[in-house]
This record gives structure tokens, C-alpha cells and sequence, in this order.
């Protein structure tokens, strides 16, 4: 008996630890769900080789803490039912958005340059995909996210899943919404749940 009980603890001892762990790093990431606007406010002219008016909406922001920060573009009602998104970040904020070359691309889950991305961008080529990337920023940096579609004359909005190490902070564009609790409720149940059938065991033995 004794020896069933000692593979059980040390079983689920380490169950309990790898809980508490990782309910930890959920506990230090923030969840933003921004609904970005695409409209006439900005634009640019001349600058998609397919013609038309490229239109974006920038977001300055600033890290609290760096990090591997998680950009999903998970729906977009745009003209002509595009799913053809674009995320571009700036470090420099005087910097000609679009048009200049930013610190940091993605265009879809595989295809982007900076922030820790493989560069796999292979110049000016649209993919009718939504941007979706993991990228590294520094700590208390102040950026401009920029959200565009390429494809010509695209309005609308977009909804992105932005997954933060920690709060950011932002006047711009919308709100930014509280840090969720989820991963406090999650650890808590699975620690929870651990401890009981551990002494449960116990008990029975």
C-alpha cells in the first residue's frame, strides 16, 4: 500500500507543480480583443501596384514589460469579403506609415520579417489571408501597430486577439479592455482538482 501511494505522489506531485507553473504565465498574460476600424481617415495614394487607395489605422501603444506578443486577426469584414490583412509595427512614429519600411511585417501566419519572425517576405505579394504572428517587442517601447488591408480600396473593420506578457498601454484607436482572469480561474481548478484526488487517494488507502 504504501508503495501504490508513493507512485501516486509522485505522479501527480509533479502534475501540481507543472500546474502552478503554467497558470503563473497565464496569470502574467494580458488578452486584448480590439475592433480596428479600417476607413477614410487614413490613406495612401500611389503606393499598391494594383492601383487604388491603400487605407490603415494606426495604434501607438506602450509595453509594459517585453517579450513575445501574439497578433491574430481572427475576422475582418472588409469590401469585397477580403481576408487579406496586414500588420505593421513602427518604432519610429514620425515614420511615413506604409509607405516606409517598418521594424516589424506579418502578413499571415508564415510570411513577415522583425520581432523574431523567420523573414519570409518575398517583396510586394498579396496572400488573401489575415495577418497572424508572434513577435517580440522590447519593454516599456513605445510602438505604432499598424493595421492595413493590401488589397486595393479595402474598408471595414477588423477583429484582432492581441495576447500581451503584460499590459500595455494605449490612448489611441480603442479602448484597451482589463486584463482577463481567466488564467487565475484555470490554474486555481487545476490545482484544485490535483490536491483532491491526490488526498482522496490518500484517504481511500
Amino acid at each position: 500500500m504504501f508503495v501504490h501511494l508513493q507512485k501516486i505522489k509522485f505522479l501527480l506531485v509533479p502534475l501540481l507543480l507543472a500546474s502552478i507553473a503554467w497558470g503563473a504565465v497565464q496569470l502574467n498574460s494580458v488578452v486584448y480583443d480590439l475592433e480596428v476600424g479600417i476607413d477614410e481617415t487614413y490613406s495612401v495614394v500611389d503606393f499598391n501596384p494594383e492601383g487604388g487607395v491603400t487605407y490603415y489605422n494606426p495604434m501607438v501603444f506602450t509595453t509594459s514589460v517585453g517579450g513575445q506578443f501574439i497578433f491574430e486577426n481572427y475576422y475582418s469584414d472588409l469590401s469585397n469579403g477580403t481576408q487579406d490583412t496586414s500588420l505593421l509595427i513602427y518604432d519610429n512614429l514620425e515614420a511615413d506609415f506604409v509607405v516606409e519600411q517598418p521594424l516589424i511585417f506579418n502578413d499571415g501566419p508564415n510570411i513577415g520579417f522583425g520581432g523574431g519572425q523567420l523573414d519570409t517576405f518575398q517583396g510586394f505579394e498579396r496572400y488573401n489571408e489575415p495577418f497572424n504572428g508572434t513577435i517580440t517587442l522590447a519593454g516599456d517601447t513605445t510602438y505604432a501597430a499598424v493595421f492595413s488591408s493590401f488589397s486595393p480600396n479595402a474598408i471595414g473593420t477588423m477583429q484582432v486577439k492581441l495576447t500581451a506578457p503584460g499590459q500595455i498601454y494605449s490612448t489611441d484607436l480603442v479602448p484597451i479592455p482589463e486584463l482577463k482572469d481567466t488564467g487565475l480561474w484555470i490554474a486555481l481548478i487545476i490545482g484544485f482538482f490535483v490536491a483532491f484526488s491526490y488526498f482522496k487517494i490518500k484517504s481511500d488507502m
